[in-house]
């Protein structure tokens, strides 16, 4: 049986008919095909180039989708005596040229046991030169040494730590030869201020190229040094999924004390509005008016709304005006004021219906004050018309000239006509039988209702923000119930008008809790249209509040958070967290973070990117900021 075996083995194969023909499967492509390159030549100095001669080391390799890149491979030695968190963070960003920067940390683990017996051999020898030893200085340095290799030992021993054999590979590549040489030149130098010495793999640079990638079969042993557990995880990159921009204004800093740079126009922005989120004392004002000083410092225009007087320090700190509205204040704003705003090609025009719709809202939100019923359709068409009837008889249209008095002089600007005031929309609405009811609603807004507090709107307006680089309006000295909320739409209406007039010019409104102005519908309608349309003005609109609930239970809330590229979420409460985990996609870890952040830390999300941030702020721009009592109280003292 196993001799038949043998014999049906060996019997040979039947020979393939026709004539002597390469097999037909051998042009069918592998895996290997679709991933090896068209050609790989390693270069030294001396070789043949079609400019002259090599002069350094590197490899060619050819390809069919792009033209022929270029890779120069470096080991990096640490020079230093001791390592710390982020040590080669640079070399991960590798901002230093168009050229690519690829790491690779090829890590071998060591025996504990044959690591702690050599320990201890290099121990006892140095203990026996420290006996012999006569001079004093060297002594101490024989010394100092066993200490350190005592210290190794115990911690190994107890399993602090562990030992490995640890080679840094960097390896440089482009597709532009001058660029790739500039780029190695450039991390050389950069580095070896640094304690990290970049050495090339020269002679050897297509070994070294392929120890980055999975085909590396071999291992340039000389190039691995000794590193304990803790000296390995400083190498690693944490932390490096921040945010990516890479200019702006100083935010603050990550967890490992980096810069975090932000800005609201940065291209992959699909728009520049921001919301703030935290719970009260969380630091949402002093961050964002971190935000508001350095933007003014490049040459942003901003301006805020505040609710109560927290931004005053800011204000007379920049020198800029700080502007109060209430019945004593010599202030005023006219909620009719209508301004040209300029386009991206340049074109001036008045959007005057986008102005008609935020006065009706005003004017409706009033009447509201006293009849919570809602108005009859036919009563809204009516006020709306009348308000346009208002600026139709002043000659006023989308025509900016329209805004101007036509004078028989010669002059270098028009004088601007006088805008309609709250007491002609209230006499003309007393004039058509549908509107008398509504027009007795209105009239305690007017200097005729007999409410000096409530018709501090019924005016021509007399502030002047056209030269300034920062202001804010504060409506704490209104009637808290009815006048505050209402005051907080009008200067935010207000500002929006005269910001929208150029296009070119970058600018900020701040909006201190604005879940403020999402109880009634008119205002959280206004305010979502401001978020939609903001881009179009070249204007970052800031929402800030504690009402994360609020903002979720209206409509409007909900689209002013999508329409906000960026969100910054500071202490959250617990009643709030699932919500804000859910709406934010954020992470355990980033919940839990917002849970038991300290005052000034937080999340900024944008789009993509999210970074741990401390708002860190000057001595001078601190006392600018903090709105705590104790700390103005112990600020004036050291004063």
């Amino acid at each position: 049986m196993f001799k038949k075996f043998l014999k049906n083995k060996e019997k040979p194969k039947p020979k393939p008919p026709g004539k002597n023909q390469p097999d037909i499967f051998l042009g069918a492509a592998n895996e290997k095909d679709l991933i090896a390159p068209s050609s790989i030549k390693e270069v030294g100095p001396g070789d043949k180039i079609p400019d002259g001669n090599a002069t350094d080391y590197w490899v060619e390799i050819g390809a069919t989708a792009e033209p022929t890149r270029y890779f120069r491979s470096f080991f990096a030695i640490l020079t230093g005596g001791s390592t710390w968190m982020g040590i080669l963070n640079q070399l991960y960003i590798a901002d230093f040229g168009e050229a690519d920067l690829d790491i690779a940390i090829h890590v071998t683990p060591m025996d504990t046991t044959r690591t702690a017996w050599q320990l201890e051999q290099q121990i006892a020898q140095l203990e026996v030169e420290y006996a012999e030893e006569k001079n004093l200085a060297k002594k101490n340095t024989i010394r100092d040494q066993i200490a350190e290799l005592s210290e190794r030992h115990r911690n190994i021993k107890r399993g602090n730590e562990r030992m490995f054999m640890v080679s840094i590979e960097a390896t440089a590549s482009s597709t532009d030869k001058e660029t790739f040489r500039r780029f190695c030149n450039v991390i050389v130098k950069k580095f070896a201020g640094k304690g990290i010495h970049l050495r090339t793999a020269d002679m050897r640079q297509l070994d070294a190229l392929l120890s980055m990638t999975p085909l590396d079969a071999k291992v340039l042993k000389d190039t691995f040094r000794s590193m304990e557990s803790s000296n390995l995880a400083d190498l690693f990159p944490f932390g490096q999924g921040g945010l990516r921009h890479r200019s702006g204004i100083p935010i603050g800093l990550d967890p490992q004390g980096n810069l975090i740079l932000y800005d609201p126009w940065y291209p992959t922005n699909e728009n520049p509005n921001i919301v703030c989120l935290g719970r009260a004392g969380a630091g949402k004002s002093f961050t964002i008016k971190l935000i508001a000083c350095r933007l003014v410092i490049t040459n942003v225009r901003v301006g805020i709304i505040d609710p109560e007087t927290e931004y005053e320090s800011l204000m007379l700190g920049l020198g800029c005006p700080y502007i109060k509205l209430h019945p004593n204040s010599r202030h005023r704003i006219n909620i009719f004021d209508v301004e040209e705003e300029e386009d991206e090609d340049g074109n001036l025009s008045v959007n005057l219906e986008s102005t008609i719709k935020a006065v009706t809202a005003v004017v409706f939100k009033m009447i509201r004050t006293y009849e919570k019923q809602e108005l009859p359709g036919r009563v809204k068409i009516g006020i709306q018309e009348t308000i346009r009837e208002l600026y139709r008889r002043r000659g006023i249209t989308e025509d900016p000239a329209s805004l101007y008095e036509r004078g028989t002089g010669i002059r270098t600007t028009g004088v601007k006509k006088k805008m309609p005031t709250l007491t002609e929309l209230w006499l003309e609405m007393k004039r058509q039988p549908e509107l008398v009811d509504a027009a007795e609603l209105l009239k305690p807004f007017t200097v005729q209702g007999g409410f000096p507090s409530q018709a501090i709107f019924d005016c021509e307006s007399n502030v002047n923000i056209s030269d300034v680089p920062a202001f804010a309006i504060s409506v704490r000295g209104l009637d808290e119930e009815i006048m505050r909320p209402l005051g907080l739409f009008i200067a935010t209406k207000w500002v929006w008008e005269k910001f929208g007039q150029n296009y070119k010019q970058k600018k900020a409104i701040i909006t201190d809790e604005a879940q403020k102005m999402m109880y009634e519908p008119e205002t959280a309608l206004w305010l979502e249209d401001a978020f939609r349309t903001s881009r179009k003005r070249n204007t970052s609109m800031i929402a800030v509040t504690q009402g994360f609930e609020v903002f979720t239970k209206v409509h409007q809330g909900l689209a002013i958070l999508k329409n906000s590229t960026t969100k910054i979420l500071l202490k959250q409460e617990p009643l709030d967290i699932a919500s804000v985990k859910e709406k934010f996609a954020l992470s355990e870890g980033e919940s839990h973070f917002l849970l038991n952040a300290t005052k000034g830390h937080g999340i900024i999300k944008c789009n993509n990117d999210a970074s741990v941030f401390y708002a860190d702020a000057t001595p001078e721009e601190y006392r600018m900021f903090t709105s705590d009592p104790n700390e103005l109280i112990r600020l004036r003292a050291v004063r």
